[in-house]
């Protein structure tokens, strides 16, 4: 980081505020369309997506971790919530007993089967039904290049990974 603040002029403070309300604007639709529709958060729902895509439905919470993008902390506290709610199992990983395996309940899939209409729906009502193909190369090409950033904390690449290499260790 520069020792000398490098403040945004009225036009980036401006689309920076369109940026965070714009993006307060989606999580709390998306949350709200969640917890009507199935009484999921939209990290519950994160957590489900991911599961899903795995093989055998199944992640090591180190990898499923990653996978979000989340501390080991965050995603151990959030599997403990949805494993006493019937959406998810927890149990030692075969081969490593430091390693937890996180696996899809049948609750868990049919909740995410459930939501996932509604879910998608709202993305594209928000996100997609007004998005020019020029806008959304831009809007790729804005993410990749906020991704592509790795000198800032909370990235895993300034501070050290985010989850460690055994799930019980940072």
């Amino acid at each position: 980081m520069t020792k000398t603040p490098r403040w945004l002029n009225d036009d980036e403070q401006d689309l920076w505020r369109l940026y965070l309300a714009s993006t307060r604007k989606i999580s709390r639709a998306i949350d709200e369309t969640l917890q009507k529709g199935q009484d999921l958060s939209a990290s519950e729902f994160a957590v489900l997506v991911s599961l899903s895509e795995a093989d055998g439905e199944s992640l090591r919470l180190r990898d499923l971790c990653a996978s979000l993008d989340w501390d080991r902390s965050r995603t151990s506290h959030q599997v403990t919530r949805m494993e006493r709610r019937g959406l998810v199992t927890k149990c030692p990983s075969e081969g490593d007993a430091r390693g937890v395996e996180v696996r899809l309940t049948d609750d868990g899939r049919s909740r995410l089967v459930a939501a996932a209409p509604e879910h998608v729906e709202s993305v594209r009502r928000l996100v997609f039904d007004h998005l020019t193909p020029e806008a959304a190369a831009g809007l790729r090409a804005f993410g990749e290049g906020v991704l592509a950033v790795d000198n800032v904390p909370g990235t895993g690449h300034f501070a050290g990974p985010l989850c460690g290499d055994a799930d019980g260790a940072k």
